[in-house]
């Protein structure tokens, strides 16, 4: 009776052993590699499968919910030519991004500003119609015809996205832009 009992007491160290073990081992590889069986009150037996199927470990949890984040940006501005003539027409292009994660499918504007140097003369204000539907990380270009300028030297161009704040821009920092150009006789 007394060798039963030893052999009992053997059986429950060498299970406590065999689940220490096993998790050890899924902890490390990430992987299940052996197969434990409970046995009868006789005792426990662990054995290792060559025909079970392993695989990686997965814990099940909710996948995390992508935060509705809106955000649109000036990307960049283009003009062309890219010093203009006084009197000629040229064109700005200012290139809009959706940074943000969710589709932007309200309509907005954006706006260039003309800030000419000196401060006699005031600045010219003109927007566009934003009406493309934007799906995260895709851009679109507005494009304004400017017809005339009156006054040689630098011409600072401010563009802003969402410039009547009708989306709701959670980062608004990158909404403007500057570029400077400058304006020649010939």
């Amino acid at each position: 009776m007394a060798r039963k009992k030893g052999k009992e007491q053997n059986n429950s160290v060498f299970e406590i052993i065999v689940v220490l073990a096993i998790v050890a081992i899924v902890a490390v590889t990430g992987q299940v590699l052996i197969h434990y069986e409970g046995g009868s009150s006789s005792g426990a037996t662990a054995l290792v499968s060559r025909d079970l199927i392993t695989g990686n470990v997965v814990a099940e949890q909710a996948a995390p919910e992508e935060t509705p984040f809106l955000d649109i940006g000036v990307k960049s501005i283009e003009v062309n030519p890219p010093s203009p003539i006084i009197g000629e027409a040229f064109e700005i292009k200012v290139n809009v991004v959706n940074n943000g994660f969710v589709k932007i499918d309200t309509p907005f504007y954006v706006q260039i500003e003309l800030l000419p140097s000196g401060g006699d003369i005031q600045s010219t204000k003109t927007q566009a119609a934003m009406t493309k539907v934007l799906e995260p990380g895709e851009d679109s270009v507005a494009v304004f015809n400017i017809l005339t300028v009156t006054k040689e030297g630098p011409l600072k161009i401010i563009a802003t996205a969402d410039s009547t704040v009708k989306l709701d821009d959670q980062n608004p920092s990158n909404n403007q832009m500057s570029k400077t150009i400058i304006i020649n006789t010939q």
